[in-house]
């Protein structure tokens, strides 16, 4: 089959590998789309993954063509998105059911062979099916829409309340989408126009630049009183400071935002922290449990509304394409939000 193979930093190349045979409890997945995540770019481009050579990827559908021993063959056909965390389920985290704070867990597409390929082999248990009628390109967004979902879902967002978001990336418009659903009130905060812009056309219509004045800007359209929940969705110092300094007397901060070093913060935004008792949470991957199945709402949403997602695609190729989709995607001058890889 066809791969992307990370060999080293900075050298990913298309090429020729085996096809995986799924074992015991697995299915072969042939893959129909894979989305590009921000994270993808440090991997290729700075830290590369846990280990050389590695596929990439870890936001991807598909559909089952084989299935290892103790899989119904009846599967066969069935189209599904991946979890893509696996889980060690010995650690006490993984006993409580929250898988995504696993002490010892694998991951596709860093610390173990992902989807920028042709094919995949995975447990059943990650899978989450989906019908006939959602096309393939935006069930691929199912990972970062769950990851969304879930820190939407940590600030106890509910109808009438003011949400701020700083960052315009996928997540944070995903956040944006999930909040205007639960009733909230929207306000973006990002840096690049053509972004604002962009928000403004899918509905989004308070959306303010990261220049002078953003501060008297915010009071002014929350009556001096600011927000009841900030998301984080950059990592930088200025994001996290601008997210707390949005916030009402005893708001809730989410981070979100991966950090991009280490982080500093201003004495007087620190002292808000304490004097508003502001309530901050630390969101990470989802919840995909017994109890509490993220993906599962997600997909019901994505199924119900797939146009109000599409509009985040706004390039694909195919994984021959592989160095020009990294370097279309990580260019500032042109405008892009979500790429993805396409498997006829």
């Amino acid at each position: 089959m066809k791969a992307c193979v990370l060999e080293a930093i900075n050298k990913l190349v298309c090429k020729e590998v085996p096809t995986p045979e799924p074992k015991t409890d697995e299915v072969l997945l042939k893959i129909r789309a894979c989305g590009i995540c921000s994270s993808d770019y440090d991997r290729v481009y700075k830290t590369g993954t846990y280990h050389f050579p590695t596929i990439p990827g870890h936001e991807f559908c598909g559909e089952i063509v084989a299935v290892g021993n103790g899989v119904k063959k009846e599967l066969i056909g069935q189209r599904a998105v991946v979890f893509p965390l696996l889980p060690c389920r010995k650690c006490l985290s993984c006993k409580e059911e929250h898988f995504a704070q696993c002490a010892n867990y694998n991951y596709f597409g860093s610390r173990c062979d992902g989807a920028f390929a042709e094919y995949i082999a995975v447990p059943l248990w990650n899978c989450q099916f989906f019908s006939n009628s959602l096309d393939f390109d935006v069930a691929a967004l199912c990972e970062p829409a769950s990851v969304a979902f879930h820190a939407v879902r940590l600030g106890n967002i509910s109808k009438g309340q003011t949400v701020c978001i700083v960052g315009t990336g996928t997540i944070a418009i995903l956040c944006g989408i999930w909040a205007q659903k639960k009733g909230a009130r929207v306000i973006f905060i990002g840096r690049n126009t053509r972004k604002k812009e962009f928000l403004e056309q899918i509905g989004f219509h308070e959306c303010l630049l990261d220049v002078d004045g953003l501060d008297d800007a915010l009071k002014q359209i929350t009556n001096g009183q600011g927000v009841d929940v900030a998301l984080e969705c950059v990592g930088s110092d200025r994001a996290l400071e601008t997210s707390i300094l949005s916030l009402k007397q005893r708001g809730t901060l989410i981070l979100i935002g991966n950090p991009d070093g280490n982080k500093s913060i201003n004495k007087n935004i620190y002292w808000k922290l304490l004097r508003s008792e502001i309530t901050v949470k630390g969101s990470w991957n989802s919840d995909y449990s017994s109890q509490q199945n993220d993906w599962n709402s997600v997909l019901r949403e994505l199924e119900s509304n797939p146009r109000q997602f599409s509009y985040l695609i706004t390039h694909k190729f195919k994984l021959e394409q592989c160095n020009e989709a990294f370097e279309i995607m990580t260019n500032k001058t042109i405008f892009s939000i979500k790429g993805m890889f396409i498997n006829d």
